[in-house]
């Protein structure tokens, strides 16, 4: 399955007078500046991380810790990308979720999609640098087209990096890998990377609207690092 039909652009598909901080389903890619893969190969459909990867992954690792009232249904380091599918949440609904559990260890980093935190008791599996997809819940949310409707029709006036948005996340996410990323090219003295460009300028985003569509998205996560070969993301493919 294709979701970017085209090969992956940089030019913002915001919604117009869409409050990012609002309460939604969101479906969030970020890419690798010239989609460079950077952060690690799919090696027999698996994602396998370098140290970029993990810096990446452990980032988002912190993001889910901080963020109580985000909610990260699944998401993906791949080669040259990340996927999130992130729902933002009111308190109330935030303390009905179990505490995200998270176990990681530094062998080879191998990346799956992990499932964070879930009401059946998934707990996220980051083994031994195998990079999994990372799935928070089951695909049954309860709420989702509830909170999708609800969202439809609730456009406010559009405001530029709100605190705690999607936009804010982005910004913030991409200037503290890119440090942490520069620092590592500059402590292993590799040549022509001072202050490199990691990432692309901007992002895709997408706004869930109902359950089939979150089911789709979901999968699509899941299934990224076997599709890898003719993902429209991936700069070898033409």
């Amino acid at each position: 399955m294709t979701l970017f039909q085209d090969k992956y652009k940089t030019n913002s598909n915001r919604l117009q007078n869409w409050d990012y901080s609002s309460e939604a389903i969101y479906f969030i890619t970020i890419t690798t500046e010239e989609r460079k893969c950077i952060f690690g190969s799919i090696v027999e459909d698996k994602m396998i991380l370098n140290n970029v990867g993990q810096i990446v992954e452990n980032e988002l690792l912190k993001s889910i810790k901080i963020r109580k009232n985000w909610f990260f249904h699944n998401w993906i380091v791949m080669p040259n990308h990340i996927h999130l599918l992130i729902e933002i949440q009111n308190e109330n609904e935030i303390q009905n979720q179990n505490e995200i559990v998270t176990t990681i260890k530094t062998t080879t980093h191998i990346v799956e999609t992990h499932s964070s935190a879930s009401t059946s008791g998934a707990s996220t599996k980051i083994g031994s640098n195998v990079a999994e997809t990372h799935c928070c819940a089951s695909l049954h949310i309860q709420g989702v087209d509830k909170i999708v409707n609800k969202n439809t029709n609730q456009l406010q006036s559009k405001l530029s990096r709100k605190s705690n948005s999607i936009s804010s996340f982005v910004a913030i996410f991409k200037s503290v890998t890119t440090k942490q990323i520069n620092d590592l090219y500059k402590n292993r003295q590799i040549t022509n990377t001072n202050n490199k460009k990691i990432w692309q300028t901007n992002y895709h985003d997408h706004i869930v609207r109902n359950h089939k569509r979150f089911e789709t998205i979901y999968n699509y996560i899941k299934a990224n690092p076997r599709s890898w070969e003719t993902d429209s993301i991936n700069s070898k493919f033409q």
